[in-house]
């Protein structure tokens, strides 16, 4: 790993200094530049793109409901209560539906734009809060660099459009995070006190996000840096060799530390506080329905153990790359970046460091043990990780390479040194290597598309080819000297690329999966299958976005509560999969036999299962999924014949 030394060029090679006036206008300028390109990254993509997933769609539906209920309290889906999640997402897009229009097909509150309007303001708030505390621990310069790049990550770019909870929990995570940097550096007792009651005020609303998340991601790798802040920054001044040194300071520390977390962190009040903001919304659920806990033991602790029926075997490790992949395009400074806290030249801006990497470190490590893990889950460890590489950038693009040799710190089993004589030809070098690799990745980036996604390959290549473009011309200004216009054009093209990418592939990208909900509907409607229709889903739990988009009333054969009623909260156990499924046929061959009209929904495997058993039921349509495994194919079922004509060939009901 090579740890570059940037070092400021002499006076006879720095150019004129600007008058004060007009260093004033142009910081201004830059400020602005900054928050325009942080709106238009973050609340850019929710007028457009592709349709709500899946997931998103929940979010949409249980805040509808909310608005034409009037119900704020427990959340329902699909006619049932839905408690597994927090109310706090569905709060605020609910919310949100009421500065926007209605639906104009269906006449109904909270459109696409609406629930995904809260997520984006979200992010547009972290990067505010990432500006604002960069600033304070390293500078004004610093604070801008930051947001700029936060405002390009692929972090900030994918989860600012998803209307799902994500962003919403990392903005109240980064929220916590500001605010307890404050109250433990701020030497006003009075100022240290709001702080923390807002930290709690903050880790409360994460819990109303998403649960117990902001505990693992936010309350544990700060109470580590709270008791191993100066350990590590005694590490860092006397180097492996101070070991003793540090385990004492270590163990002396912690009787006060402790003693500390009652007088400056406020716990007793400020867990109150805390529980404040969530546990009464849990006690009103669990007063209306008592087998709530139940439900949150089932999505929480079982999911944290494994004991989820979905969960994978994913490694130990399976966050890191992910986390890696979600600070592009930087990722050239993160090497640097994790080192800082234990280099030298950073030695001043030592204690900010210690504090952003222990976040993200035990972060990590505290996820990566779960046994339950989602790509997702580890966002709110990003921010902090920008924090780290905006410091670095800062400094990355403040260096104008010139012919005066510059010392490099490289690692070959020790720190050793390495001189560049001409660092303009090196530089120059460099360019034309990463050009050169560019290049050859956007061709076989281009046959790849061609050979996966076809439909979006020409488009996606255009846009990749001119985002190349600029960003090989960023890269010219920064050897050029003009490391803050590289900075700034590197930023814009890429927000630029991802929108357009957005707009123009992202409906096409995500048309497979949202086709099918939409080939449902045509289905029922040529089956006469009236709008207000029960239709149950057999084996899985209802797609949210045949609700959402076409308002059908899909409904759970067997719901959620009453599963873990019948199975209880652990649904990994030997036999509880087949136990459940008979249960579920059972249920559904009483609906069949009912004098009331219903429509079953399962996948064809399932639906091959009831035939072989005898059921008797009347076939209406068949509607492909995936062409390549026929049994995820959806049936949909009745005990009625269809009232309507026949269905498409592609919808057809099974010979």
């Amino acid at each position: 790993m090579s740890l570059y030394n940037l070092q400021t060029p002499s006076a006879s090679v720095q150019q004129k200094q600007p008058s004060r006036l007009a260093r004033i206008a142009v910081g201004m300028l830059a400020r602005l530049g900054v928050l325009i390109l942080a709106v238009a990254a973050t609340l850019g993509a929710v007028w457009g793109g592709p349709r709500l997933g899946d997931h998103e769609a929940i979010v949409a539906e249980c805040a509808r409901n909310m608005r034409l209920t009037g119900d704020w309290v427990v959340p329902t889906f699909l006619d049932t209560p839905w408690m597994r999640k927090p109310p706090l997402p569905y709060w605020i897009v609910a919310a949100a539906s009421y500065l926007l229009p209605d639906d104009p097909q269906l006449n109904l509150p909270v459109t696409t734009a609406a629930a995904r309007l809260p997520t984006a303001v979200s992010a547009l708030l972290t990067i505010l809060l990432l500006w604002h505390l960069a600033s304070s621990m390293f500078g004004k310069r610093v604070g801008m660099v930051t947001a700029l790049m936060a405002s390009s990550s692929l972090a900030f770019l994918l989860y600012a459009a998803n209307a799902t909870a994500e962003m919403l929990l990392t903005f109240c995570c980064t929220w916590a995070f500001v605010h307890f940097w404050h109250g433990v550096t701020t030497r006003r007792a009075w100022m240290r006190f709001v702080h923390m009651m807002l930290f709690y005020v903050a880790l409360g609303a994460g819990m109303l996000a998403k649960g117990p998340a902001p505990i693992a991601l936010t309350a544990f790798p700060l109470a580590v840096w709270w008791y191993t802040e100066r350990p590590l920054r005694l590490l860092a001044h006397l180097g492996p060799g101070g070991w003793r040194q540090v385990l004492t300071c270590f163990g002396r520390q912690m009787p006060r530390q402790t003693a500390r977390a009652f007088t400056h962190l406020y716990l007793v009040p400020g867990v109150i506080v805390f529980a404040a903001v969530f546990v009464p919304w849990m006690i009103a659920v669990g007063r209306q329905f008592p087998h709530a806990w139940d439900i949150w033991n089932w999505q929480y602790f079982q999911r944290a153990q494994g004991l989820y029926e979905d969960t994978r075997p994913r490694g130990i490790f399976y966050y890191l790359p992910i986390m890696i992949g979600l600070t592009a395009p930087w990722i050239f400074l993160l090497a640097e970046a994790v080192a800082a806290p234990w280099l030298k030249r950073y030695a001043r801006q030592r204690r900010g460091l210690l504090y952003a990497g222990l976040y993200c470190l035990v972060g990590l490590a505290v996820m990566s043990m779960m046994a339950f893990k989602k790509p997702y889950y580890i966002l709110p460890a990003v921010p902090p990780l920008m924090v780290m590489m905006g410091l670095v950038a800062e400094r990355f693009y403040a260096f104008v390479p010139t012919t005066m040799p510059v010392k490099l710190r490289m690692w070959f089993g020790r720190w050793r040194d390495v001189v560049i004589q001409d660092p303009l030809r090196f530089a120059w070098i460099t360019w034309a290597i990463v050009a050169v690799s560019a290049i050859l990745m956007l061709i076989f980036g281009n046959f790849w598309m061609n050979a996966h996604i076809p439909k979006v390959a020409g488009a996606l290549t255009v846009i990749a080819a001119g985002a190349l473009v600029v960003l090989l011309w960023a890269g010219l200004l920064h050897v050029w000297g003009h490391g803050g216009w590289a900075l700034g054009l590197t930023a814009a093209a890429v927000v630029a690329a991802f929108h357009a990418a957005w707009y123009t592939c992202g409906p096409t990208l995500a048309a497979e999966s949202s086709e099918r909900v939409r080939r449902l509907d045509e289905a029922l409607d040529r089956a006469g299958v009236p709008d207000n229709a029960n239709i149950y889903w057999v084996d899985a739990r209802p797609d949210a976005r045949l609700s959402f988009y076409y308002a059908r009333r899909a409904r759970y054969t067997v719901t959620p509560e009453e599963t873990v009623k019948f199975v209880g909260v652990n649904r990994t156990r030997a036999g509880v999969r087949e136990l459940l499924e008979a249960h579920v046929l059972e249920k559904a061959e009483g609906m069949m036999a009912a004098e009331e009209t219903v429509y079953l929904l399962a996948s064809y495997k399932e639906y091959n299962k009831a035939r072989s058993r005898g059921s008797r039921f009347q076939e209406i349509a068949r509607v492909k999924c995936d062409p390549d495994n026929p049994d995820k194919d959806w049936m949909v079922i009745s005990n009625r014949p269809p009232m309507g004509a026949a269905s498409l060939p592609a919808t057809q009901a099974s010979p």
